[in-house]
């Protein structure tokens, strides 16, 4: 049986590039500040940094409109791209699926060596949801929709259960004593101190070590916040406007689309004052939220989809996002090349600025590199039909070495 080819750069469905390369860029302005060390540097040390007020307002401002929004769009278009290869290669089902999963294992594998530089990856774990989303490849969209509708909402479930346990055992856990952090980010078992020194002084497998504890950290951190289920209800949620051709559609309503970013905008800014703990344990008042969290972060997600979906059918939007393009077309290679920039950056194995500088001069670090690369893949684009990740992905994954030159 012949086996299952990758799509053609000219065939491919233009609009989703586009929001892959929006989505890809976005994400460095979350990642920025876990590589700068920014949001591990003690508030005493931040305090002496100039533009301390500054880089607040600018971390309330990326907390609104970036952290967790630009993820969402990345893993909702993760699935839509699973379903375009899918419905591709319905007529010969078994070969893409086998071929498809030796895709998503050698992703494992890049996401198992991406941890040991950058414990924020996100390569391992869309490669094993890679895998469960396959399994419901075959469900009616409407049933789709309410899978993922469940996967969203189970996290809360279990919260209310635990809530009642939680209540009766109330008199034998230790007060609140309301400690003030002493910095955004710190774990139980390492001071930040010595977390800050390893990655200004440490060596390459003291580093490695660092970064796989950070990771475990992380990923511990999704169980009290129903991180793995809201992974596979947005995944889900993916696949289920892929299966509705929603992307293929333009939004009528620009009116829709300003009311649910509103909404969403103001959904988590009245959260962020109302306060609350993703990560601590169960209590109506975590529980809320948690639950107005992934709210905002759905409306403000889904609102940047339409918006750029709509303007991307004006004029304007056609000359503007043309460029986003070939970003998102080789949206691996400037993922892994962000962290090889920001560690050459922040690292000892480059200018080691690891918790030195504030939140604005990283933000203007990352525009640069945003520049850099927006530029740089339209020119590689020019030359080649993959980029130089993406082709050693898809020669792996097809046992042979594929034509990379145009």
């Amino acid at each position: 049986m012949k086996i299952s080819m990758p799509i053609d750069p000219n065939k491919r469905i233009e609009i989703i590039d586009i929001l892959r390369g929006f989505a890809l860029l976005g994400i460095i302005f979350m990642n920025m500040s876990f590589f700068s060390g920014y949001m591990f540097m003690p508030f005493d040390e931040l305090k002496q940094i100039s533009n301390f007020e500054l880089d607040n307002k600018l971390y309330s401002f990326l907390g609104v409109i970036v952290t967790g929004k630009f993820y969402t769009i990345f893993s909702i278009l993760f699935a839509v791209g699973f379903y375009i290869q899918f419905n591709k290669n319905r007529d010969r089902t078994a070969d893409f699926l086998k071929t498809y999963r030796r895709r998503l294992f050698i992703l494992l594998i890049i996401g198992i060596l991406h941890t040991l530089f950058w414990y924020g990856d996100i390569l391992l774990t869309y490669s094993i949801f890679g895998f469960i989303l396959i399994l419901f490849r075959n469900v009616k969209p409407k049933i789709l929709l309410r899978w993922s509708l469940f996967f969203l909402l189970v996290p809360f479930l279990f919260d209310f259960a635990l809530l009642l346990y939680i209540e009766a055992l109330q008199p034998n856990i230790p007060a609140n004593t309301d400690e003030i952090p002493m910095s955004r980010i710190s774990y139980p078992d390492m001071s930040n101190v010595d977390l800050i020194n390893t990655f200004r002084d440490g060596s390459v497998i003291e580093i490695f070590k660092l970064n796989i504890h950070n990771f475990i950290w992380k990923h511990l951190g999704y169980i009290p916040s129903g991180g793995y289920f809201t992974f596979l209800g947005i995944f889900l949620l993916g696949y289920y406007l892929a299966s509705i051709e929603f992307f293929k559609k333009t939004p009528k309503s620009t009116k829709l689309i300003v009311i649910v970013l509103i909404c969403g905008i103001i959904i988590t800014i009245a959260n962020k004052f109302l306060g609350g703990n993703a990560y601590g344990i169960p209590t109506l008042q975590n529980i809320r939220y948690k639950f107005l969290s992934k709210v905002g972060q759905l409306l403000i997600s889904l609102s940047y989809i339409m918006a750029i979906i709509k303007i991307a059918q004006t004029a304007i939007g056609k000359k503007v996002f043309k460029y986003l393009i070939p970003v998102g077309r080789t949206a691996l290679s400037n993922y892994l090349i962000q962290t090889i920039l920001m560690v050459v950056i922040f690292y000892n194995f480059g200018f080691s600025l690891f918790g030195k500088i504030g939140l604005i001069p990283t933000f203007a670090i990352s525009i640069i590199i945003v520049i850099i690369q927006i530029i740089a893949s339209n020119i590689w684009l020019k030359h080649y039909r993959f980029g130089p990740f993406e082709w050693v992905w898809r020669s792996l994954t097809y046992k042979k070495r594929i034509n990379i030159r145009r």
